[in-house]
């Protein structure tokens, strides 16, 4: 990256950024304790206070200078200032429009609109409500316009499904359907039409701005529907063109922005922001703003603002800016930029989860000279990305010549993912890494991993290897779609922090209320359904309707099948239709009998399930073969599981054993093995927050440590190197097939299975009949009935677990990075070992000399 301008920090993703006056604002949603909206002074950027929102109460220390603490306040991306100074900000699961006014050394609460839920009708998308259950229905305010007399706001209502007109001064309320998912509204033809822009549609929806009474819409493309299996546009951002009753918006899976008239509900044209010609999607325009005839679009994913010629439709140019930019705002003589993720990770020192350690920016890029530095600035835009035109063609002759070398030599590719582990964590203690492991932070080592550490000593390694997102609803679209949408990117925060949102990153979950003691419930709190990734919704009832997560070219089962490439999923998502239904040429290819995520059921169940498929297909293995096995995730300290110890032992063995099946057969002399994490979210490493292992297996695969940088995307693309698929995403195009680690000759020795050290053991705690059932079941890799625990519910005698070792599950057992880090330390070195891990720690930090807001997780916590 190489943001241009004045640069601040903003706490951790930033979403919106709105002007008034001397003033620039910007709405923080990240994952974090507090969500904020922060003020600037618009001319340097110096910070001048905050509000802060938290989803409970206020904590009981004492808020920093000029910073406002509201309780039960929450933010998501909706951010607008009136004439009159005032600001307002959408509130999302806190279902109100919170009115702002500046204060000399900040800003302070004026009034809080409360907007409520209205139904939306049975046959739109999403057909049912998606927010969290057992809890009132929200509104979920994500998008915030002011009309030009300051008098009234509208706001649109993410899980509503709806569009809210607010007399701001009397508080009377008018609401109207506003299509799926809508996502910003903004006032065009002299503010005579509301215009709001549909996330989940085909374009955006017009209505009377007095009224509310629906003029039409305007869809780029076929409409969408219930048999559409095709993904979404996904309509974002608005900007209105002055003078006309024109509006662009950003089309974010299309890589486009879209003019559309209001009067005459056409589309006028559309702007390629592709950033070569031919490119694949992957750019995600995401934030648009006009001025002085230009047409300014953020892209996400490139980390850059396109501009074009609004007379011409021309592009003429890239601005650099920090990570993920995701807002616009157009001043009298400035450009200001919000960026989420600032300027990247780095080291996880101080506070241990990836997930919310990132600050966000704001830049300020003056217009002056801007036109005459635009192609320096363009050059190095692209080449940032790797998409300089010299840059692209010597790695295309880089990837014809190991891809021609692949397919002589491999013909079969299996991946095997696993759940949340740093390199660190996992491989500190493997001292042939050298510089490149800290034994300091591992957690595990070879009593619990010997079949890891017994595959570094023989084959590839890959030391300095990193996941493209945070955490595993981004790192489940990264491996199987070499990208993330930008509806994963932009609502994960908010529902992996239980702001109202149920999660829905391509994976489906229940929406009715857990049942804690039989587990049949949804996530959080029970388990869901392990076999529900293979199910269409209607027959699973109220389950979350993951279509709108999908990135534009959908996923590599997708490629795979289109291209007749035999292959066969074992326990990860695939695409549905809008109406949940799975296609029936994709079914062929589930592994309906392998369960998905249970942590009652062992890996080493999931392998067996694996291997007896595959020896039922021993003289015709598919292709292609992805396995998840998700035990080195853990349950944390849950009473009643098993102990991170014997999760993460148990995960090698189950690994392992499919390693070891597979090198027994014939197709192992031509066969690729790739073993890595879904992201790297549940320790510390002390290079980079972002880094895990990957490890490649096969007779053509030599002993190598790879320091050479590669990440998920580098998997992805060498496994369409071998089965001569084209890219999905920008990031695969551009890619390097992964070089280095093949031999000339090949070694097809079967691989052993390194026996078991770690002792099972379970969590102390109380342990509930109805969860020792699930255990036992599980432990043969089935599942009981509701009816038959409800049978045999009584409590059983297990000792409770001392006080510091106590802790209350949350959700998914899926609790963020820092506490699961902390409970898998204490649950195998007790808390004695935690300390020592946290001293030292602390003790990097000093020795980096780095300032402390560098390692902090966010402004709220110095843990």
């Amino acid at each position: 990256m190489s943001p241009i301008g004045t640069l601040a920090g903003t706490p951790n993703f930033a979403a919106a950024v709105a002007l008034s006056g001397a003033r620039a604002y910007v709405l923080s949603s990240g994952a974090t304790r507090a969500q904020s909206v922060t003020a600037y002074r618009a001319a340097d950027l110096q910070r001048l206070g905050a509000v802060e929102g938290y989803r409970q109460t206020v904590p009981g220390e004492a808020a920093a200078a000029g910073v406002l603490r509201i309780a039960r306040q929450d933010f998501f991306q909706g951010l607008a200032t009136g004439p009159d100074g005032r600001v307002y900000a959408a509130g999302g699961a806190s279902d109100v429009l919170l009115a702002l006014r500046p204060t000399a050394t900040g800003l302070a609460e004026l009034q809080r609109y409360r907007l409520a839920f209205h139904p939306f009708p049975a046959d739109q998308y999403p057909y049912r409500y998606q927010g969290s259950r057992g809890s009132a229905y929200h509104f979920y305010p994500d998008g915030v316009a002011l009309d030009h007399t300051g008098r009234h706001a509208y706001v649109t209502g993410l899980l509503s499904n709806a569009v809210a007109r607010i007399d701001l001064a009397t508080g009377a309320t008018q609401y109207a359907n506003a299509g799926p998912y809508p996502f910003a509204p903004v006032l065009a033809d002299h503010g005579r039409r509301l215009v709001v822009s549909d996330w989940g549609g085909c374009g955006v929806r017009v209505f009377d701005a007095a009224s509310l009474k629906p003029l039409g819409r305007v869809c780029l493309g076929p409409r969408t529907g219930p048999d559409n299996a095709d993904p979404g546009i996904h309509p974002t951002a608005l900007a209105v063109v002055p003078d006309t009753a024109d509006v662009v918006f950003a089309a974010a899976n299309l890589d486009a922005a879209v003019e559309v008239d209001t009067r005459s509900l056409k589309v006028v044209r559309r702007f390629d922001d592709a950033p070569y010609p031919g490119a694949p999607p992957g750019s995600y325009p995401d934030a648009v703003a006009v001025h002085g005839g230009r047409l300014y679009v953020a892209n996400a994913g490139n980390n850059d603002v396109a501009v074009f010629d609004l007379a011409s439709g021309r592009r003429l140019g890239l601005i650099p800016t920090a990570w993920y930019p995701t807002a616009l705002a157009a001043g009298p003589d400035a450009l200001y930029i919000a960026a989420a993720k600032g300027l990247g990770s780095g080291p996880n020192l101080k506070h241990q989860w990836v997930g919310n350690m990132m600050h966000g920016a704001v830049q300020r890029i003056a217009y002056a000279r801007l036109d005459a530095e635009l192609p320096r600035l363009t050059a190095t835009a692209l080449a940032d990305n790797g998409f300089a035109p010299a840059e692209r063609a010597a790695l295309e002759r880089a990837n014809r010549k190991t891809t021609a070398w692949l397919r002589r030599h491999i013909r079969t590719v299996v991946f095997i993912l696993r759940e949340n582990k740093t390199f660190d964590e996992e491989l500190g203690r493997y001292r042939p890494a050298g510089r490149w492991a800290d034994p300091k932070l591992a957690l595990y080592g070879p009593r619990q991993l010997p079949n890891l550490y017994a595959w570094a000593d023989r084959y590839a390694l890959f030391d300095n290897f990193y996941a493209d997102g945070e955490v595993t609803a981004q790192g489940h679209q990264w491996v199987t779609g070499a990208s993330d949408s930008d509806f994963v990117q932009r609502t994960w925060p908010q529902y992996y922090s239980g702001r109202g949102l149920v999660p829905n990153p391509g994976w489906t979950q229940s929406l009715v209320p857990a049942k804690l003691a039989d587990g049949t419930g949804g996530i959080p709190g029970g388990e869901a359904d392990p076999y529900a990734i293979y199910t269409n919704l209607s027959k699973l009832g109220k389950w979350s309707n993951p279509w709108i997560a999908y990135p534009e070219r959908l996923y590599l089962f997708n490629s795979l099948l289109a291209h007749h490439v035999d292959f066969e999923d074992f326990g990860e998502f695939v695409s549905r239709n809008e109406a949940g239904v799975i296609a029936p040429a994709m079914r062929a290819h589930l592994a309906v009998d392998f369960p998905g995520w249970d942590r009652m059921i062992l890996d080493t169940q999931r392998a067996r399930v694996a291997v007896d498929w595959m020896r039922g297909h021993a003289r015709d293995l598919p292709r292609f073969m992805y396995l998840w096995l998700p035990d080195d995730h853990t349950a944390g300290s849950s009473p009643c599981y098993y102990t991170p110890d014997y999760y993460v032992a148990d995960n090698d063995q189950a690994t392992a054993r499919i390693v070891h099946y597979l090198s027994t057969t014939p197709q192992w002399k031509h066969m690729l093995v790739i073993v890595t994490e879904d992201d790297a979210q549940s320790g510390a490493d002390h290079i980079d927050a972002h880094r895990t292992f990957a490890v490649a297996l096969g007779p053509w695969v030599r002993h190598v440590q790879v320091t050479r940088r590669y990440s998920q995307v580098n998997l992805v693309r060498t496994i369409e190197a071998v089965l001569d698929l084209p890219p999905m995403s920008q990031w695969d195009a551009n890619a390097a097939v992964i070089d280095g680690i093949w031999r000339a000759h090949p070694d097809d020795a079967p691989v052993p299975v390194q026996p078991l050290r770690t002792p099972v053991a379970y969590n102390a705690g109380s342990c509930p009949d109805g969860k020792l059932l699930r255990r036992i079941a599980g432990a043969s890799g089935q599942t009981v009935t509701a009816a038959w625990l409800r049978a045999h519910l009584r409590q059983t005698d297990t000792p409770p677990p001392l006080a510091d070792d106590s802790y209350t599950p949350t959700s998914l057992l899926k609790v963020p990075g820092p506490e699961q880090m902390r409970q898998e330390w204490v649950a195998t070195y007790g808390q004695a070992g935690y300390r020592r891990v946290m001293a030292y720690l602390r003790q990097l930090a000093h020795q980096q000399h780095a300032p402390l807001s560098h390692f902090l997780a966010n402004e709220d916590d110095d843990d």
